[in-house]
């Protein structure tokens, strides 16, 4: 019996081992310690401003709207001041910013609510990606690919540009609001007056 009782203390240690063996095989690098990206759009974490699911979402107009989450870990607000973007060949991108665009200490600030980055160019698809760099004043330059994605229900909150028409409407209505109140209309060429 003595040898009976050494033969399973042995298999229970023997199985006990070879559950702790295997979850230390698996070291560092396994793939639960590694940093999962479950969303479309490109996360760039390497400056103080962190990038977080940026994509450019496709207009009606062809143009595309940049969206993204900008974390600042700095204790200090910083700015964004610039985007520039560019084919994946190098063939530059039109890009309209409305900046500079606030990013608020240890807080999370959403590019995309208000059409703040708009691209255009008869080349850009869903399903291209841009590189881009984003300057910050304090941070610097995040440099990163982007997606371009189909506008869906999944993306109703990132903003749409203005169509021209309506910019040129309220263009004349800021015009006629002017005249009503009797002040100077702002002209491209100021002339001078005429001597005496």
């Amino acid at each position: 019996m003595h040898t009976r009782s050494r033969r399973a203390l042995v298999a229970v240690v023997a199985a006990g081992l070879a559950l702790v063996l295997a979850g230390c095989g698996t070291g560092f690098n396994a793939q639960t310690s590694a940093v999962y990206q479950a969303a479309i759009g490109t996360n760039n974490r390497s400056t103080d401003v962190e990038v977080l699911n940026a994509l450019f979402v496709k207009n009606e107009d062809g143009s595309a709207t940049l969206s993204a989450g900008l974390v600042n870990q700095a204790l200090q607000t910083d700015r964004l001041v610039t985007v520039d973007a560019a084919t994946l060949a190098g063939t530059p991108v039109e890009v309209t910013f409305e900046g500079p665009f606030s990013t608020p200490a240890r807080r999370l600030a959403h590019l995309g609510t208000k059409p703040q980055v708009v691209i255009a160019g008869d080349e850009l698809f869903a399903g291209q990606f841009l590189n881009i760099v984003m300057s910050f004043v304090n941070a610097g330059d995040v440099e990163m690919q982007v997606p371009i994605v189909t506008r869906t229900s999944m993306y109703d909150s990132v903003a749409t540009p203005a169509p021209a028409e309506a910019t040129d409407a309220e263009e004349q209505a800021d015009e006629e609001q002017l005249e009503e109140e009797g002040l100077p209309q702002p002209t491209e060429t100021t002339e001078a007056p005429e001597g005496n």
